[in-house]
């Protein structure tokens, strides 16, 4: 036996028969590659919300908590590998796609095979490599909650029928799919639930656009215009009269009527104006729907100033970049997990199961604030030196760490690398 619980009312018909929202029912209907590739490369909108989020995730970077040596040598690695550019690159793919891979090459002669982290020797790794969705069929899911990959596909196919092991393979997800659901192993395009806000949105624009070469039009009444306009020679004469006509207010300014304008035998020229005095707000709207949908503040989907009495937009910029780096945290660092310690392994050549990173905040100080900033941790340090809570060695690292990655003297990080002397 069902039982329904909703709001209902008798008298208002909510929730009854007459309730027209009852019949809505929710289908998904999936949105074709072909759509959402023309929906990215034609739609300013929906580009725009397919790679502002991984732009902000991966535009300051982030930063190892290492000694400057250490640090540089993961950074070379990251940039000989193009770390940055190439993961990039594949969110964006995976927003529009649904899902992306980065196949991570080190030379072994069979992809099948694992890809044990012990075997990556420093400069180990060949290349990073971004395969869209289209290119890399993901295998059935692991499904046996006491293996190490349970969740993963349990194997991988390239163009060609070449097998790949998950070992050597970053999967990245667009949206992803209720646990239930069993798919090929991605997800959804962020498109698929936003793209019918990103239509509503453009085409508002679009709908206004149309009407402003019709915002001002001469309406001239003339009498007995279907009779003259039911013959041939009625028709040429009447055209060439007030083709005349506009030439003659074109250049001069002015119309030559018949008649004094008022009076039924006269012709009469009257102007009609359309008002857009509330078409802006409706842009606005759809709009900042589209963007609440993306969950990308307004501000910095159209860069634009937010309006409105002491508004400055702060608060949702800070949301923006609070949510940003959630997600950097939740989603991005877990899923290249994998792929950072073979890093460092070829950075370095060994394992460092100590070492961490930080994602770089995306709000950037100001000259003054990181001054600022430099002083009370100037002070800190130099207070911990006079009470001794720290070992003068240990502390001395710390600040030769904190003021090579500060960026606040240039230069600085590779003076520290140079013997004294």
């Amino acid at each position: 036996m069902w039982l329904a619980d909703r709001l209902a009312n008798l008298v208002s018909g909510l929730g009854g028969p007459r309730d027209k929202s009852t019949g809505n029912l929710h289908v998904h209907v999936p949105r074709a590659r072909a759509e959402l590739d023309a929906a990215y490369r034609d739609n300013w909108l929906a580009r725009k919300v397919v790679d502002i989020v991984p732009f902000d995730m991966l535009r300051e970077w982030r930063a190892w908590q290492a000694p400057p040596e250490v640090a540089a040598a993961l950074a070379a690695s990251e940039e000989r590998l193009g770390l940055q550019d190439r993961l990039l690159r594949a969110l964006r793919l995976a927003r529009l796609h649904g899902g992306a891979a980065l196949l991570i090459g080190d030379g072994a002669p069979d992809p099948s095979l694992p890809l044990e982290p012990e075997t990556v020797g420093q400069g180990g790794l060949r290349y990073l490599h971004v395969l869209p969705r289209g290119r890399i069929q993901a295998g059935a899911i692991e499904r046996d909650p006491l293996s190490p990959w349970f969740g993963e596909p349990i194997a991988y196919t390239i163009a060609g029928g070449q097998a790949v092991h998950p070992s050597r393979v970053v999967r990245l997800l667009g949206a992803a799919l209720p646990d239930d659901i069993v798919g090929d192993g991605w997800g959804d395009s962020v498109l698929q639930a936003l793209l019918e806000a990103i239509d509503q949105a453009t085409a508002a624009a679009a709908h206004i656009a149309a009407m402003l070469p019709e915002a001002k039009q001469d309406v001239i009444s003339v009498p007995g215009l279907s009779q003259a306009l039911s013959t041939e020679d009625g028709t040429r004469l009447l055209t060439e009269r007030f083709a005349y006509a506009a030439r003659m207010k074109g250049l001069f300014g002015m119309l030559l009527l018949e008649g004094d304008g008022h009076s039924p035998e006269g012709e009469r020229y009257q102007q009609k104006q359309l008002d857009f005095s509330g078409l802006p707000e409706v842009a606005r709207l759809f709009l900042q729907v589209a963007a609440g949908a993306a969950d990308i503040p307004v501000t910095r989907l159209l860069g634009q100033s937010p309006a409105g009495l002491n508004a400055t937009g702060e608060s949702d910029i800070r949301n923006y970049h609070d949510h940003v780096a959630a997600r950097q945290t939740v989603e991005l660092t877990p899923a290249i997990a994998r792929l950072d310690r073979l890093l460092v392994r070829d950075a370095l050549g060994r394992d460092e199961p100590a070492l961490r990173y930080v994602w770089r905040p995306l709000a950037q100080a100001s000259e003054r604030e990181k001054a600022e900033i430099g002083r009370l941790k100037a002070e800190t340090a130099a207070m911990l030196a006079r009470e001794g809570v720290v070992p003068a060695h240990v502390l001395a690292r710390g600040v030769e760490g904190w003021l090579s990655a500060a960026d606040l003297f240039p230069g600085i990080a590779a003076a520290f690398a140079r013997p004294a002397g």
